[in-house]
């Protein structure tokens, strides 16, 4: 083999420096590419949707129907806040309860009360409206009890506005215009309103009683002794 020129030999430590740098530069930037990828990929423990790490927010409370009708003391230590459908057979067997407690506490407890007309009843909401007004009259309370009172006559006939018609009769009201009231859109809302704030409360059935804004169980809220136990506590922590 012939021997290569001198010029050769003189270049070859600047073509092996030049193939080394080359080499690094290339392997710098599939690092650089690889590191990328790993960046934008989640990991097994990273939820890749940004809403699920972010806590859920629960619904607001909805206010109900603007001066609910009430019954009891004004600065009541407890305030029950019952939601209920006037053609629910277990709504109209709460009243007696509750028209007792309210005559053994007196001013001690007070009874809000929302209208909550459930969908499988098909004159409940009717039967609200015509409580609505009759509040219209100043006689809401007073509708509210015939109307519970005479739940069975009114939820199997045919039509139950005659028998509204006449319970506002015996009650003294002005009938035309209970009659015109009945179909007033802003009583309407009220019942809306009052509907729409057991939905955010997560009421799911009626009766439902909150006491000082706490739920209690169907046990506790049929159950007359549940009841009365459940108010004596109230009524014994707020004496301390």
């Amino acid at each position: 083999m012939s021997p290569k020129p001198e010029g050769a030999k003189s270049f070859l430590p600047f073509i092996i420096i030049g193939g080394v740098l080359v080499a690094i530069i290339v392997a710098m930037v599939l690092m650089s590419r690889s590191s990328d990828t790993n960046a934008t990929q989640p990991s097994a423990n990273t939820n890749t949707s940004a809403s699920a790490n972010t806590p859920s927010q629960a619904p607001r409370v909805q206010p109900g129907a603007l001066n609910p009708h009430i019954r009891g003391g004004e600065k009541a230590v407890v305030t029950l806040e019952e939601f209920s459908d006037f053609q629910c057979p277990a709504c109209g067997g709460l009243e007696p309860t509750l028209r007792r407690i309210e005559k053994d506490y007196g001013e001690r407890v007070r009874l809000v009360f929302r209208n909550f007309p459930l969908k499988g009843h098909r004159y409940a909401f009717i039967a609200a409206r015509a409580a609505e007004a009759a509040g219209a009259q100043g006689k809401f309370w007073e509708m509210h009890d015939a109307i519970y009172a005479n739940q069975k006559e009114w939820s199997d006939a045919p039509e139950p506005r005659t028998f509204f018609d006449s319970y506002a009769t015996r009650l003294g009201l002005d009938v035309q215009r209970f009659r015109a009231d009945m179909e007033r859109q802003d009583l309407a809302d009220r019942v809306v309103a009052d509907y729409n704030r057991g939905i955010s409360l997560n009421v799911g059935g009626t009766p439902s009683i909150f006491l000082n804004g706490r739920q209690l169980s169907a046990d506790d809220t049929l159950k007359e002794p549940n009841l009365r136990a459940k108010i004596e506590e109230a009524l014994s922590a707020a004496s301390k």
